[in-house]
């Protein structure tokens, strides 16, 4: 979804939206005091694991209906002023559309599906208990990478899907399990 659909390459605007919507300032200042720590993991260790401190920093604790009510109240507002006009393009041509991506899928399902017509969405899962996020996220972990190639497999089977588009080295393991790869996005 970012630097594919979206013009911005980064999610990090978006989970400083969401804290600060659902826990004010404090979640804010916690989510900024872990943004160092998850700039370094994503660029240094692995994407995944920057993600996932981003996932926990903005998430832990939160009741799982206030997040569906800004994701579908605050997020799409957000998301349609960065929508990519040429991925627009691409993707509002195709039949059937499904989207990827390491986002959480509870935060961008609402947009993707309301607003832009994708019939399925793959994210990465966040653990709930008691209604509530953990911060933690399920298995197979954040779809980066394999992970991504992985939940395409197991939705698609042996089909393969027509189109495939991607913005980051990342995305070929996917991109490859489709007919046609575009990754003219790589920037």
């Amino acid at each position: 979804m970012d630097g594919t659909l979206l013009r911005g390459r980064s999610s990090f605007p978006y989970f400083a939206l969401v804290a600060f919507e659902i826990g004010g300032i404090l979640r804010l200042l916690f989510l900024l005091l872990a943004s160092p720590i998850a700039g370094i993991l994503y660029y240094f260790v692995s994407e995944s694991a920057g993600i996932k401190v981003l996932i926990f920093a903005t998430l832990s604790g939160v009741r799982v209906g206030d997040l569906e009510s800004v994701a579908r109240a605050v997020l799409p507002k957000f998301y349609s002023m960065d929508l990519h006009p040429e991925s627009w393009r691409v993707f509002s041509a195709c039949g059937k559309r499904c989207v990827l991506t390491a986002n959480p899928r509870i935060m961008v399902e609402a947009f993707l599906k309301e607003y832009l017509g994708a019939d399925m969405v793959i994210g990465t899962e966040i653990a709930t208990y008691k209604g509530r996020a953990t911060g933690f996220v399920c298995h197979p972990g954040v779809l980066v990478g394999a992970n991504k190639a992985a939940a395409l497999r197991k939705v698609f089977g042996e089909v393969s899907p027509e189109i495939g588009l991607g913005d980051r080295k990342t995305d070929f393991a996917f991109m490859n399990l489709c007919q046609v790869c575009a990754s003219i996005l790589v920037r």
